[in-house]
């Protein structure tokens, strides 16, 4: 009797084990096919989505196609893994808490790359292009999920956040007539402003291989006082990095001649 009952339970658990097997493999296969049919409607939405708004925005079609994919895909395995047996409750409530904690962690990156693709989509600017954002200003090298990178004229390279540039005025200096500097200049009220404007004008005149085509130097009174008047010679230039070079070369030429200006009074 006891050899009989030793040998009836491994009996027992073997066929419990065989009967388990079979709803074990069924609940496989249907998670297996849970993930293919996710597969084949990422695709097919996918597909059609690009189709419906890559001609007018293909960027913007792009991100898009790619939210669908994941959001087709992120159903897809919550419900697979339910089929196999897994509370589903349970399983949307871990799956919820995790994504809490991994947008607190990630919330930097994630707003820089958000603000990337808002650059890509409405394209503010683009490389090669002269922007200022707040204080700096300079050349746009690179565009990268994190950054918007500037070279400016003094050849530092300068990281901006991608957030900051949604967030921020962005002024894109490039234009096909260049862009316009303002010198600055004070002169003596005793000096004739006709002469002093045409002394300016052909400073400008002089530098006319540094300026934009078609564009002229012009003169603007800035501010009267009774010792002085401050002048500003507006000059549209071709390259962004030389502003500061020619606002000194003017500035040099400028003291030279209205000095003579004055000894001739």
């Amino acid at each position: 009797m006891v050899h009989l009952g030793r040998s009836f339970l491994p009996l027992s658990f073997a066929l419990i084990d065989i009967t388990v097997l079979p709803e074990l493999l069924l609940r496989l296969v249907v998670f297996g096919l849970i993930l293919l049919i996710s597969y084949v409607l990422s695709r097919v939405f996918g597909a059609l989505v690009y189709k419906a708004f890559g001609r007018a925005n293909p960027t913007f079609a792009r991100q898009v196609r790619r939210v669908v994919t994941w959001i087709i895909w992120a159903v897809g395995v919550i419900f697979g893994l339910g089929e196999i047996g897994l509370d589903l409750t349970l399983l949307l409530v871990i799956v919820a808490l995790t994504g809490l904690l991994l947008l607190f962690a990630v919330r930097d990156v994630l707003a820089n790359w958000g603000s990337y693709e808002a650059v890509q989509v409405y394209k503010p600017f683009k490389i090669g292009d002269w922007i200022q954002v707040g204080e700096s200003f300079g050349r746009v090298v690179d565009i990268n999920y994190m950054d918007t990178v500037l070279m400016t004229s003094d050849n530092e390279t300068v990281y901006i956040p991608n957030r900051k540039i949604t967030q921020s005025t962005v002024i894109n200096r490039t234009t096909l007539g260049g862009i316009r500097i303002s010198v600055l200049l004070t002169v003596s009220a005793n000096l004739k402003l006709s002469d002093v404007e045409e002394t300016l004008v052909e400073i400008g005149n002089d530098l006319k291989e540094e300026l934009a085509p078609d564009s002229k130097p012009e003169v603007r009174v800035v501010n009267l006082k009774e010792q002085s008047v401050r002048l500003a010679l507006l000059l549209r230039i071709n390259n962004p990095a030389k502003a500061r070079l020619i606002a000194s070369e003017v500035r040099k030429r400028a003291k030279d001649r209205i000095d003579k200006l004055r000894q001739n009074t």
